[in-house]
């Protein structure tokens, strides 16, 4: 399915699911979401959300902490000659290791939860020992890697032991103390242990002159019987460097052994975390797995839009649901009403949650709720107009329309708000007309919202367009932002301007303007606010 995702607001889903999921292959991955490529994707991935959700509602599902991002190493290793990777990585890789034989083992209870092979969890887990046997926790090459590192680091405690003798017996020599800076305290140049001996004093210690202490306080001297210790330390520095650039390049070598299952590791983590995210966006906005079916058809049951849904959580107003059905036997909907009254959202929420059931997700709608799979969503909302490449309202709404007149068929949804606007109305009317014929013929279906009278009668004598109006509260004067299909409704933008405080001459006036225009108008306005619409 291809849908108009930015029209939509479809963005506001990604980031609330990115927010959802805990790793940055699942958070990429929301980021990211488009419609499923085909119905059998989308209903395996609403399978696993289902399963998720099932998870969080018994307490009893998989919890994913976040991980570290190993990509960046993985293709680090796929490279012919690369360097070997550092420890560090190596230790985010058995962390990754870790994650999956923790979620291979929570497969057995809740196999739904992933579409893959379940081995794709655990097929590289034999390098968990292998890695860890390796690097320590921290990543840092263990002394017991190898059996030259072992021996380069027990020589590298013996001789250090040796130092440490003769460094402690100068440090304890009464007669050396007065000529030392700091006669308890122990001193570097570098690598290599010195005195921090007075300037006046520096002959006095056969040795050899490092640097300067700070400030001219005196230099720094490594006593003649260190050096050769001094040396063979850093010799082992050397020898443990090189030992370890050669332990890595095997771990490496390992890594390059396994990307083929890495891979699928990854790309199993990535849709396990972004179903369990998902799951914890179907609890957040009440949401239900829609039925979804080959047949382009769409009936939508109690169905509301997911920021509505949050936002009532959150302290703000219920939302008022709509009940819509198209297919086959009725492929259209005409909606009419007064501005304000709430008509633009129900386009979006249908348009919304058609696109969100196609990417697997749960919708915020009644069970028995049916989402078919239209093959793209073509839609036309919002005003148009460019100043800056000199594109009015009109003309704009003619580019999308010529976009959608070259796309649209049987197997599309099409929504389009304000039909025939921004034009003279009579004018706009007649287009709006052709559009909607040109549309039932090719068998599209599509809910279209305008506030041009004759659309309406229009609708009610064509077979394939059904007329549905906003309902409006007369005794309160406010829109109920209840959808009823089979009537159409009235702009009553007069009653609209009354109820944001327009001042009461200036609409008598208004009124008599309108009778003088359509006669019978405002007997037809008094009517629908005694009948209350």
């Amino acid at each position: 399915m291809q849908s108009d995702l930015n029209t939509l607001e479809f963005e506001s889903i990604r980031r609330t699911l990115d927010a959802e999921c805990a790793t940055p292959y699942g958070k990429e991955a929301a980021r990211n979401m488009e419609p499923a490529p085909s119905l059998e994707v989308a209903r395996a991935f609403q399978r696993a959300v289902t399963t998720a959700r099932e998870g969080l509602e018994e307490g009893d599902g998989p919890k994913l902490d976040e991980l570290p991002d190993v990509r960046a190493a993985l293709r680090q290793s796929r490279q012919e000659g690369a360097s070997p990777l550092n420890g560090l990585a190596l230790r985010n890789l058995i962390t990754l290791l870790q994650a999956g034989d923790y979620l291979g083992r929570a497969l057995e209870k809740r196999p739904g939860l992933y579409v893959g092979d379940p081995s794709d969890l655990t097929a590289a887990s034999p390098l968990i020992d292998r890695l860890d046997a390796l690097v320590d926790t921290m990543g840092k090459v263990r002394e017991s890697a190898s059996e030259a590192l072992s021996a380069l680091h027990e020589e590298v405690r013996q001789v250090r032991g040796d130092l440490n003798k003769q460094v402690d017996k100068k440090l304890k020599d009464k007669k050396l103390a007065p000529s030392l800076v700091e006669p308890k305290t122990e001193h570097f140049s570098g690598p290599r242990r010195v005195l921090a001996v007075k300037t006046e004093a520096a002959g006095a210690i056969k040795g050899v002159r490092r640097e300067a202490l700070s400030r001219g306080r005196g230099v720094m001297v490594e006593p003649m019987e260190w050096i050769p210790l001094n040396n063979r330390l850093e010799q082992l520095s050397r020898e443990i460097d090189a030992e370890e650039r050669r332990v890595l390049r095997e771990a490496t070598g390992m890594v390059q052994e396994h990307i083929a299952p890495l891979q699928r590791l990854l790309d199993a983590v990535t849709w396990i975390d972004l179903a369990l995210g998902a799951g914890r966006l179907s609890l957040k906005i009440d949401g239900h797995p829609p039925v979804l079916t080959e047949e382009p058809r769409l009936d939508l049951r109690s169905a509301s839009h997911p920021a509505l849904v949050a936002g009532h959580k959150n302290g703000g107003p219920a939302p008022v649901p709509l009940t819509v059905r198209l297919g086959p036997d009725q492929p259209m909907v005409l909606i009419t009403g007064p501005n304000t009254g709430g008509k633009t959202v129900a386009i979006k929420t249908i348009g919304l949650l058609a696109t969100m059931a196609f990417c697997g997700l749960h919708i915020p709608a009644a069970e028995g709720t049916v989402v078919g799979a239209y093959r793209r969503i073509l839609v036309d909302i919002g005003d148009h107009q460019n100043i800056l490449h000199h594109v009015s309202t009109f003309a704009g709404h003619v580019e999308v329309l010529k976009q959608i007149l070259a796309e649209a068929d049987e197997h599309t949804l099409v929504l389009m708000d304000e039909m025939g606007t921004g034009t003279d109305p009579e004018e706009g009317a007649a287009l709006a007309m052709s559009v909607l014929e040109e549309l039932a013929e090719r068998g599209v279906q599509g809910v279209f919202t305008t506030h041009l009278s004759p659309l309406k009668g229009f609708a009610a004598e064509h077979p394939a367009i059904a007329n549905a109006n906003m309902r409006f509260d007369f005794d309160q004067l406010q829109p109920t932002y209840q959808l009823e299909v089979g009537a159409p409704g009235a702009s009553l933008g007069l009653v609209v301007a009354e109820r944001n405080g327009l001042e009461g001459p200036l609409l008598e006036r208004a009124r008599g303007h309108l009778e003088e225009l359509r006669p019978g108008a405002t007997t037809e306005s008094a009517r629908q606010e005694t009948n209350g619409g």
